[in-house]
């Protein structure tokens, strides 16, 4: 079987330099035949393989019996529970099985964004700090923070307001 480069290259000779059939052949090493059908082919080679079955197959049945009463069973255990029913392969495989199909099964939790357009939410807290806070030349006192905060663009912003003595 042909490579992509060598296609390339064969088509390249026969229709830009236009080097004749037999010599590609020669060249090349390959069948006249072959040199034929890669300038007959509009597409690159690819190569295929058949898809071989897993040692898996047998039991997807099961396995999805078992996530079905439990989502959150671990590869562990669901390799333990099909070992007795003849399963002989290794961790990966399950671990990667389940990976693909796990999310079927679990009822997952949908959340939807709140979104805001400018100047339409603004949203005011109050804040007391638990200490006292520093006034200047060593005097303290206690004191309330006011946090705003906007909805669109989640910037916000902090004032301090000093409470008066009593």
């Amino acid at each position: 079987m042909l490579d992509v480069e060598r296609w390339a290259e064969l088509r390249r000779e026969h229709f830009v330099r236009q080097v004749p059939i037999k010599e590609l052949a020669r060249r090349y090493g390959i069948d006249r035949n072959t040199v034929r059908r890669a300038l007959r082919s509009e597409e690159p080679p690819v190569y295929r393989r058949t898809p071989k079955p897993s040692k898996l197959d047998p039991f997807k049945d099961e396995i999805h019996e078992l996530l079905r009463r439990d989502p959150k069973l671990t590869g562990v255990r669901v390799r333990e529970l099909i070992e007795p029913l003849g399963f002989d392969g290794g961790k990966s495989i399950v671990d990667d099985y389940l990976r693909e199909v796990r999310p079927l099964f679990e009822k997952r939790r949908t959340y939807q964004r709140t979104i805001y357009r400018p100047g339409e939410v603004c949203q005011f807290d109050l804040w007391e700090p638990s200490g006292q806070v520093q006034v200047g030349h060593g005097q303290t006192r206690r004191a309330r923070v006011v946090v705003a905060c906007l909805g669109s663009s989640r910037a916000g912003a902090g004032a301090l307001a000093r409470l008066r003595r009593r």
